[in-house]
Formats: C-alpha cells, structure tokens, sequence
C-alpha cells in the first residue's frame, strides 16, 4: 500500500538502505527516469516508518506517479507491506540532501 502526503513536517534520521532497499532504489529508478517530472528522490525513514521523498517539477502528473510507484512496491513487496510517499518543497530537498544524497537525481543521471 502507497500512502501520498503533501505536507511533510518530518524529521528524517536517515537513508533507508539494506538489500531489500537496494532493489526498490533500482526498480524504482527506472520508473523514475520515465517521469520528466521528478528531480530528485529519496528512500528515507522516521524512525516508525519508510517513505519515499520525491522532488518535482509539475504537480499535476503527481497522481500517476503515486499509481506507477504503488504498482512496482507491490510488485517487489508483499501488498501489507507500507510505503508513504512524500512530495518534498525545495526547502525540505535541501534540508535532506545536506545530510545524505538521493538514491534518485535526474541530473546527475544527465550528466553520466
């Protein structure tokens, strides 16, 4: 299940990243890459829960994204698993690419 949040007032002790995070970093990587939209995303926990942090340049392809990122957790997940999505401000990307880099940045995929 994929929960959307708009608002996110979180603080983010870290990256999510063990074996099982890897193959949803490249699974969803490949999706992302698909989506012009996104510029940056991140795979980050709160201490309760994991969620993906996306930076984005038009709202309104949001909702397709949601559906093309529920179907490839699922895919990768059993369904009862939780994954919330995060639609970060500029502010918010900042806060968190000082701490640690995304799994996911359309830029530096440019420049590879």
């Amino acid at each position: 299940m994929v929960d959307q949040t708009l608002t996110p007032e979180v603080a983010f002790p870290g990256e999510q990243d063990g074996p099982e995070e890897q193959r949803l970093k490249e699974a969803l990587s490949v999706l992302l890459r698909l989506n012009p939209s996104v510029t940056r995303a991140y795979l980050l926990h709160d201490g309760r829960r994991v969620m993906l942090g996306v930076l984005t340049e038009n709202e309104k392809q949001n909702e397709k994204l949601v559906e093309q990122v529920e179907r490839a957790f699922a895919a990768l997940f059993n369904t009862a698993a939780h994954l919330d999505i995060l639609f970060l401000s500029e502010n918010k990307d900042a806060e968190i690419r000082r701490t640690f880099p995304p799994f996911y940045n359309r830029y530096a995929a440019w420049q590879a």
